[in-house]
This record gives structure tokens, sequence and C-alpha cells, in this order.
């Protein structure tokens, strides 16, 4: 081989080794923009989700919008201490975080979601808006004791002492006490009773007002008012029972043997005995035995709706004690009735208890001058006594001072045979007036104008004034 055609040989195979195909050159391109984006998309996910700084920035987004939910769940509000740890953490947390220090901000800002996972948690929990209710002792009489919540001692129960969730009551022999809710509901302990209060709480959001008093041997009445919150309910638990009452008038009674009698006026109330609810109608009762067997269920008379005396009205007298008459109106089906006067309207102090009343009035007599109290019930043939009717009250008033009576100057109007006196004045309201023999007709607030006939030569006018309770005033009076 010549010279030449090794030359040209030799540059034809170098130029073959630099000649690259197209594809090949287009999937190197193609491979090395893929490298370089992955590496920028690697790079992009390192700086926006790994780094320090952006794990950072995520914590602190992510305590944002918790605290912001907080807010519309009543943080601020409701957990005030929580908000304000959760407030200051954030606030550090972002601070840190403009200044570079990506580990101090990630802290503050686990500091915060820590705090305010704790405080939706609590708010979120429905224990977190019952509000602690009381009720107070308003009334008692004779040995009344306290057994404190977590305490082992029983005390001495003072009037107006609060009563909250976990307290027991109980009253010996001859006392009583009566136990006021803040929702107006009343509840009146009877001699040798044991009462636990088991609930008393209100809903923060809703208003609505949990009461659940536990009943062992007792006696009591009740007079629960309906409530003003939808969803509020009053439980009243016997053993062997569970009373739902909404709105009611009723009595709770039990004995020894663990048998539970509830009485209703009115109301409603729902028995849970056993298995099955039993509701309760209008001058209702029955007897469940412990388990919630049903012993007996019957209707009660109706309950009496007293007359007189009525409502704040008043006896006058002048004697040192008087006797009071007491009516009422007929119940059908009644053997006997039961009236009670007291001096107080719990009736813990009572002047006259007289069962086996026949008809529709009677009698008490030496009551002296005070304010009394009075009510009455109904006892039909089996001896089942209904329920007390609402109490009234009247006074008595020892009055010895004889009646007020004013008159002005006479006015004479001459006739030939005789003289008109035109006279005008005041008595005491409530008196009788005779003038000259003539009965004045008297208004209600004592003023009276009359004309009186008098013969020629009469110079004086004869006055007699009687008041309610008896006392007379009589007087001579000159005319001019």
């Amino acid at each position: 081989m010549s010279a030449r055609s090794a030359r040209k040989k030799q540059g034809r195979l170098k130029w073959r080794t630099i000649i690259i195909p197209f594809s090949t050159l287009q999937f190197w391109v193609s491979f090395l923009l893929v490298l370089l984006a992955v590496g920028a998309l690697a790079a992009f996910i390192y700086l926006q989700f790994l780094s320090p700084r952006a794990h950072a920035g995520q914590l602190i987004s992510k305590a944002g919008k918790q605290f912001d939910q907080a807010i519309v769940l009543g943080i601020k509000d409701l957990a005030f201490d929580e908000f304000q740890t959760a407030q200051e953490t954030l606030f550090q947390a972002r601070k840190a975080y403009d200044k570079g220090k990506n580990t101090e901000s990630q802290v503050f800002a686990e500091q915060t979601l820590a705090t305010l996972d704790k405080a939706i948690q609590r708010l979120r929990s429905d224990d977190f808006y019952k509000r602690e209710r009381f009720a107070s002792m308003s009334h008692l009489r004779g040995t009344v004791e306290v057994n404190l919540a977590g305490s082992l001692q029983w005390t001495p129960a003072k009037r107006g002492m609060k009563l909250k969730r976990g307290d027991k009551v109980r009253t010996r022999t001859g006392s009583m006490c009566v136990v006021q809710f803040d929702d107006g509901s009343q509840l009146t302990i009877k001699s040798n009773s044991l009462v636990h209060i088991d609930e008393l709480s209100e809903d923060i959001r809703t208003r609505t007002k949990s009461s659940a008093i536990k009943l062992l041997v007792s006696d009591v009445e009740a007079s629960i008012l309906r409530p003003t919150a939808r969803g509020s309910r009053f439980t009243i638990e016997t053993p062997g029972s569970v009373a739902q009452v909404r709105k009611a008038r009723m009595s709770v009674r039990v004995n020894g043997d663990n048998e539970t009698e509830y009485k209703l006026i009115s109301g409603d109330v729902s028995v849970r005995a056993g298995n099955r609810d039993v509701r309760l109608g209008r001058n209702e009762v029955i007897r469940l035995a412990e388990g919630g067997k049903v012993i007996s269920r019957g209707k009660l008379l109706g309950v009496p709706v007293p007359r007189a005396p009525g409502n704040l009205d008043w006896k006058v007298s002048k004697a040192p004690s008087i006797s009071v008459r007491f009516s009422w109106n007929d119940i059908p089906g009644a053997r006997s009735y039961r009236l009670v006067v007291g001096t107080d309207r719990y009736f813990s102090n009572i002047v006259s208890d007289r069962t086996g009343v026949k008809g529709t009035s009677a009698f008490v007599k030496n009551l002296k001058p005070g304010l009394y109290y009075w009510r009455v019930s109904s006892i039909d043939r089996r001896g089942r006594e209904s329920l007390f009717s609402s109490f009234l009250v009247f006074r008595i008033v020892q009055d010895q001072t004889p009646p007020y009576f004013s008159m002005g100057d006479p006015i004479v109007f001459s006739d030939p045979s005789e003289d008109r006196i035109y006279v005008s004045g005041a008595v005491e309201p409530g008196s009788k007036l005779v003038l000259n023999g003539k009965t004045v007709t008297l208004p209600p607030d004592g003023v009276f104008r009359s004309f009186l006939t008098m013969r020629k030569g009469l110079k004086a006018i004869s006055i007699r004034a009687t008041d309610p309770a008896g006392n007379v005033l009589s007087q001579q009076r000159v005319v001019r």
C-alpha cells in the first residue's frame, strides 16, 4: 500500500471516531436535561419541605391554622390562659423564623401546637362547658345535717348554706328543711330523710341545666318549675326507679323496705321502673317495689281550693285571741279533710293540725294576733291523702283604740219648723257611723257627707263610730 493511500485511510478512520449519531446525541441531551430537572426538583423539594427552614415554616403554618381554629371554638373567652400562651409562643416562632433561627422557630412552633392541642381537646369536651351550680338551704327546723362532697363528717346545716354536686342532706325526727334551686325549683325535705345531690350543672353553650337527686329513705315534696332552656332536665332517683321531671308539683316517699310512692298533682313526669316507662297523670299515685315492680296505681282526690280567710286578709279584734272560720271547696269522693295552720310558709311551726274534718269548713280557736298561713288537703275512703293546697296567708290584729273620727263645722239651713244641717268629715275605713240615730252610708275610704234634720232648739249632734274591731267612739258636737 502506498503512503498516500495509507494517509487517506488513516484520515477516514479518524473522522469516523468523532461522528455521533443524532439519535445518540438526542438521548444524551435528554438524559442530561432530565438529570438537571431531577436535581432542580430535588433541590426544590429539599428547600421547600426537607430543610430545617422549610420544616420550621410548615410548623408555623400549621400552628397558625390551629390557632385560628381555636379562636373559632372560643379559646379566647373559655380558655384565656391557653390562648395567651399560644399567642405568645406563635409570635416568638414567627420572629425567630424571620431572623433565620430555624431551630428556635421550630421549638416555639411545637410549643404552640402542644398548647393548642390540649386547649382544643378541652374545648371539644362536653365536661368543659359544664358550669357548677349551687342550691341553697332556704329554711330549716330541728336537726338538719349536711355531708359535704369529699368529707366524712356530718355538720349542722345553716340557713343560706350553699349545696353543690356530691353533697348529702339528712333530717332527724321532727325536723325538716327546704332546698331552693337557682332555677326557682324547690325541694321540701321532711322528717327522717336522706337526700343525695347527684348533679347540679349548666351547659354554658346552650344554657341547659341538669339537676339530679337521689333519695334513700326519704319523704320529700317537690315543686319543679318548667325549664327556660330546652333540653334541661330534673331527675329524681330512688331504689328501683328514676323519674324524669319537666314541670311538676309532686311528692316522693321511700320507706324502709325501699318501696317508692310517687304522688303527682300536676305536671309532666315519666318514671322508669324496671324495664318500662310509666307516665304519671294528674292527681295520680303509684307505688313501686325496690326492683321497679308496680305494687299499686290509682287516682288521688283533687286538691281543695282554700276560700276564707282569703289571701292577705286582715282580721281585727280588740280581744287578745279570736276564733277563725276556715272554708274551702268540696271535693267529690272525699271522706274528710285535713286543715293545717302555721306561722310560717313552710309550716315548720304548726299552730293547729286537724285531721278528719267533716264538711268544707272548720273553726280554729284561740288564735292570737300575728301572721298565719293555712292549707288544706282531701282524704279519700281508703285513707289516701292528696297533696296540700297552695297556702294562703292572713293577719290577726288586736286593736283596742277607738276609731279615728274628724268632722268639720256643721252648716245650718233654717226652716220655720226645723233645721237642716250639712255635715262632712272622715272616719276610720271599715267603721260604722251613726249620727243622731241615723246610720250614715260610708264609702271605702271613710269620707262622709250627709244632711241631718233637727228640731228647733236642738243644739247638739250625737256621734257614735264603731271600728271593725268593735271599739266605739261616742261624742257630742254642739251646733252653733
